[in-house]
C-alpha cells in the first residue's frame, strides 16, 4: 500500500453501471494491489453519450490529517487545463470573435514584437507559435504573475520560425491564449471567463484562482520525491524543458497558496474527474450536453482532425495534435483503438479523453503523481478497462 497512507485503509465510494464493473475492479486494485505505487486518493468518471456509467472516488485527500476524498473534493489537473482553454477558444471561434487564420497581433498588437507578427491564432492552439519559453529574464516566482508573464511573452523572440514545427507550450500556453481571450472578451481573465462561459453552463467543478472555500476541499499533492518536478529543472537547467519552466518557485510542490490562487492557464486549474468527463462529453456530442450547446458540431469536429505529429522536444514523447487537443498516441497517451479519439494528459497522470466512435468520455484525477511524462501504471489500466467495457456493452 502507498506509504503516504501509513496503514490507513482507503475507502472507495461511488456508482458503476454493471456493464462497467471492470473499471471499479481496476480502480480498487490501484489502491489495494499496487504497493508503494498505489493511489493515495483519486476519482474516475466515465460517460457514454452523456450518460454516467462510472462515478468513483476514494482514498484520502490528505491522509496525515485524516481527510477522506469526498464527492466534492477537487485536485490539481495541471496541463489538462490546456484543454479547457482550447474549448473556450473554440467557443470564440464558433461565435466569430476569433479567426484561426488571423495574425495574433490583430487582436493583441503588442504580441507582434520581435518577429512574432506572423504568428497566427491557430498556432496558439496547435503549439506551433514558437513561444514555448520566454527569452527575457524571469525571477523565481514570476510565473505566477499575469502581467509579468504577458510582458515577457510580448518581448520574447520566437524560439523557432513560427508555424515551422510543433513544440509543446508547457507553461506559456495559458498566458498566450488567456491574454488573447482577455483582449476580445471584455477584459475578463481566465478565472472569470472559465466560470461564466464553460464551468457554469456545463456544471463543471473546474476553476482557476481558488477561493479559501475551494482550498479547504482541495486534495494535497503527493510526490515520491518532494518537489520532484522542480528537481528535474535544477538538475538539467539547460534543457528545453527547464527553459519552459522558468519563473517557477524552485520549492514548488503544487500545494502552495501561490500556485492554487494563480491563474496559470497552463497548469493551475483544479477540479474533478467528473468535470473532465463532462467537458469531453459535450465536445464528442458535437458541442452539446444536457440541452446546453457550447459550439456548433462543425467547430467541435476540429477536435478530431490531426494538424501536427512528431516527437515533442519538451515532453520527449511522440505526440499528435488537432486544433488544441491531443490525439490518441500510445503508449504515452493511449485512448483506446480509435485514432480519432482526443483528450489531454496532465502531469502526474491526470487524464481525460473522448472517443467520437463510441461517444465514450473519460476522466481520471489522482493526487499521487506518477513521476514520468506519461499516463502511468494506474491511469492506463483504467482507460483500458473503460474502453473494453464499452466495447462489450455496445457489441
Amino acid at each position: 500500500m502507498n506509504p503516504f497512507l501509513k496503514g490507513l485503509t482507503p475507502p472507495i465510494v461511488g456508482h458503476v453501471d454493471p456493464a462497467f464493473r471492470r473499471v471499479r475492479e481496476v480502480f480498487e486494485a490501484n489502491f489495494y494491489e499496487r504497493g508503494e505505487d498505489g493511489e493515495v486518493g483519486a476519482t474516475c468518471h466515465v460517460m457514454v453519450d452523456g450518460r454516467t456509467v462510472v462515478d468513483l472516488y476514494g482514498g484520502y485527500a490528505e491522509p496525515e490529517a485524516g481527510r477522506l476524498w469526498q464527492r466534492d473534493t477537487i485536485s490539481c489537473s495541471w496541463s489538462v487545463g490546456k484543454a479547457a482553454l482550447t474549448t473556450l477558444g473554440l467557443m470564440l471561434v464558433d461565435r466569430g470573435v476569433l479567426d484561426l487564420d488571423e495574425p495574433v497581433c490583430t487582436y493583441w498588437p503588442e504580441f507582434g514584437q520581435n518577429g512574432k507578427d506572423g504568428v497566427l491564432v491557430r498556432h496558439f492552439f496547435d503549439h506551433r507559435c514558437g513561444v514555448s519559453y520566454v527569452d527575457t529574464p524571469l525571477q523565481e516566482g514570476d510565473l505566477y504573475d499575469w502581467d509579468t508573464m504577458v510582458r515577457a511573452i510580448e518581448q520574447t523572440s520566437p524560439n523557432f520560425p513560427p508555424g515551422s514545427k510543433e513544440m509543446y507550450l508547457n507553461m506559456t500556453h495559458g498566458y498566450l491564449l488567456g491574454e488573447l481571450f482577455r483582449r476580445v472578451n471584455g477584459g475578463r481573465k481566465l478565472a472569470q471567463y472559465l466560470r461564466e462561459e464553460l464551468s457554469g453552463p456545463l456544471d463543471l467543478d473546474w476553476q482557476f484562482a481558488l477561493s479559501d472555500a475551494d482550498i479547504a476541499r482541495t486534495a494535497k499533492v503527493y510526490q515520491k520525491t518532494p518537489a520532484g518536478i522542480m528537481q528535474m529543472v535544477t538538475a538539467n537547467p539547460d534543457t528545453v524543458f527547464a527553459k519552459s519552466m522558468r519563473g517557477f518557485r524552485l520549492d514548488e510542490d503544487f500545494n502552495s497558496l501561490a500556485w492554487r490562487k494563480a491563474q496559470i492557464g497552463s497548469g493551475s486549474i483544479h477540479g474533478s474527474a467528473r468535470s473532465l468527463a463532462r467537458m469531453w462529453a459535450a465536445l464528442v456530442r458535437g458541442g452539446e450536453l444536457e440541452g446546453k450547446r457550447i459550439m456548433r458540431p462543425e467547430t467541435a469536429a476540429l477536435a478530431t482532425r490531426e494538424v501536427v505529429r512528431g516527437t515533442d522536444e519538451i515532453l520527449g514523447v511522440p505526440i499528435r495534435f488537432s486544433t488544441g487537443y491531443e490525439l490518441n498516441c500510445p503508449p504515452a497517451h493511449p485512448m483506446g483503438p480509435n485514432p480519432n479519439a482526443f483528450g489531454f494528459w496532465g502531469a502526474g497522470g491526470v487524464f481525460g479523453f473522448a472517443d467520437p466512435g463510441t461517444l465514450l468520455s473519460f476522466g481520471y484525477a489522482p493526487n499521487f503523481m506518477h513521476p514520468a511524462l506519461e499516463l502511468g501504471p494506474r491511469g492506463g489500466p483504467l482507460v483500458e478497462a473503460a474502453v473494453d467495457c464499452e466495447s462489450r456493452a455496445g457489441a
